[in-house]
């Protein structure tokens, strides 16, 4: 029967409004706590404001279902809620500061008999991350003001949950968890800092004042690395009066001394170790009321539940980032696809086959084979580097050849193609290239080397010659100058071009070359595809891994009369 009686009198314990009074001029009033408050200028009301004009019944604090309101009764006086005009009414939560005028009201609520703080403890540390929950604790009675602790500390979760539910960009999130820092614990100032992932150093992500006034030099940083290194919520009523942080400028130079940090704490999987990604800072004045105990499990419960949101949408960015790098390669993969040839020229008395294979989603490497009715046009490149970089060189490279292969002597077109691709890419960067044009008729290839792999063209009888002729890689100087050379291709003789990709995955080129030369001779009876494939599966049994280079492969096979 006895704890049926408390439980009531917990039930009907309904917090009332406690307001504080600042006059310009610094001097304070504390107004009475009740249900239903009248603010104006005369003796008779329950708040007094001095030296201004305000009529009887100017403002009124009124309770409704629970709820609290401010309702303005008269125009002749600006009132305003957390810098915001009220007009008529406005809803008024916990720890809003209201203008009148030239006067400012900090409205909290509180029960009446709620003991007022013990002031000498000026500052706490609070170990651990304490989780909101539901537990069932035989033979306790819980206090009054316990109870209310409690309400509140859910309230402030309820609130955090519900707020910060649906996913938002990083500016709307954090924005929202200084809202709900205001709502919940007596601060002039909140910010958010997150540990940078590469220097581990705490950095500002988000900070304002309850005007949404960014004032950055109000952090102590002194007590953010408290907090995170001892990895503890930190509580400073007066920081004053701890010797060795009143010695610090942050503190020394800004009148912040009021200080509750929380470190936002997460676990990336079940069962690893919560680990501190940053913290949830707030301060006020020196000339506000000490924060709490309460104040500071508040911060610590939204701390814990803005933590977890946090993590979260860091995971969701880039997650949503890395879907879209993967897009964009994707479409990057399947446009430089697009620039090589759709299917082998068609041409008389020859079988030709060419292949690209790119060590990341798109390369450096490419190939191009087009026959004009009377020539064959050969080109095979290899741009320095890998990736999206080497990819666009490429590009670059490919409309600079096509725009000159077919004009002139050959030398001279590789000239051309030196001098406008130096132009035109980074100072650090070139191609090694082949270029070649084949007679089919005579079969007479006259060819380029621009600092690539020699080309290997392998006779009937399995012995082959290296086609070294040229000059230096593309891009290198812009005056270089090339030299062409020629050779013949007889019936079954086969020309293989290609990128160092290729002839990496044997331990020297000499090495390369043989074996190529002989893996060409021993599929000459097949096709120019199946000595291609043959090549590639060497490459592949040698270096059974992903390739550490684009592989870029051309073959051509002059049939036997």
């Amino acid at each position: 029967m006895r704890q049926a009686k408390e439980a009531a009198a917990v039930i009907d314990a309904n917090p009332v409004p406690t307001l504080t009074i600042r006059w310009p001029e610094g001097a304070a009033q504390a107004a009475p706590s009740r249900r239903r408050i009248v603010l104006c200028a005369e003796e008779e009301r329950d708040v007094l404001f001095r030296n201004q004009r305000i009529c009887p019944r100017h403002v009124e604090i009124v309770s409704r279902q629970g709820e609290f309101f401010i309702v303005a009764m008269a125009d002749d006086e600006p009132i305003s809620v957390n810098g915001k005009t009220v007009l008529g009414e406005a809803h008024l939560r916990e720890h809003d500061v209201i203008r009148v005028g030239d006067s400012e009201i900090r409205f909290r609520l509180a029960l009446p008999d709620e003991p007022d703080v013990d002031e000498a403890k000026n500052s706490m540390v609070r170990r651990g991350t304490p989780v909101m929950g539901t537990s069932v604790i035989p033979n306790r009675t819980i206090s009054v003001t316990e109870f209310l602790l409690q309400s509140r500390a859910m309230r402030v979760l309820s609130n955090a949950t519900a707020s910060l539910l649906v996913h938002h960009p990083f500016s709307v999130l954090f924005d929202r968890i200084l809202d709900l820092v205001f709502e919940a614990v007596p601060a002039d100032f909140a910010a958010i800092m997150l540990l940078d992932q590469q220097s581990h150093e705490p950095v500002l992500k988000a900070g304002r004042d309850r005007q949404g006034r960014p004032v950055e030099q109000r952090i102590s940083h002194t007590i953010v690395r408290k907090a995170i290194e001892g990895q503890a919520a930190v509580m400073a009523g007066d920081a004053f009066d701890d010797l060795n942080l009143r010695q610090q400028p942050s503190l020394a130079n800004e009148p912040i001394h009021r200080v509750i940090c929380a470190p936002l704490w997460v676990s990336t999987q079940q069962g690893e170790p919560v680990r501190v990604i940053g913290v949830l800072y707030a301060n006020a004045r020196l000339d506000r009321p000490l924060f709490r105990e309460a104040d500071l499990e508040i911060l610590t419960v939204l701390a814990n539940t803005a933590a977890a949101k946090i993590e979260t949408a860091r995971l969701l960015e880039a997650g949503l980032h890395q879907r879209r790098m993967q897009e964009g390669l994707r479409v990057a993969a399947e446009i430089q696809a697009s620039l090589l040839p759709r299917s082998p020229a068609q041409v008389p008395g020859y079988d030709l086959a060419g292949r690209t294979q790119s060590s990341e989603a798109v390369g450096g490497d490419y190939y191009d084979l087009a026959y004009d009715g009377s020539l064959l046009h050969l080109a095979l490149g290899d741009v320095a580097g890998k990736g999206v970089g080497a990819a666009m060189l490429m590009v670059e490279l490919r409309a600079t050849v096509r725009a000159n292969w077919q004009q002139g002597p050959l030398a001279e077109a590789a000239t051309r193609i030196n001098g406008h691709f130096h132009l035109h890419i980074p100072a650090d960067r070139y191609a090694t290239f082949f270029l070649g044009r084949l007679s089919p008729d005579s079969g007479r290839l006259t060819y380029v080397n621009a600092g690539h792999n020699r080309p290997l063209l392998v006779g009937a009888d399995g012995h082959f010659e290296t086609l070294g002729e040229g000059g230096t890689a593309f891009g290198t100087f812009a005056e270089s100058s090339y030299q062409e050379a020629e050779v013949a291709m007889r019936p079954n003789d086969t020309l293989v071009v290609y990128s160092d990709g290729i002839s990496d995955a044997w331990p020297e080129p000499g090495a390369a070359d043989r074996e190529l030369a002989q893996i060409a001779w021993n599929a000459s009876n097949g096709s120019a595809n199946q000595i291609q494939d043959a090549i590639f599966e060497a490459a592949d049994r040698r270096t059974p891994e992903l390739p550490r280079d684009d592989r870029t492969l051309v073959v051509v096979r002059r049939l036997a009369v």
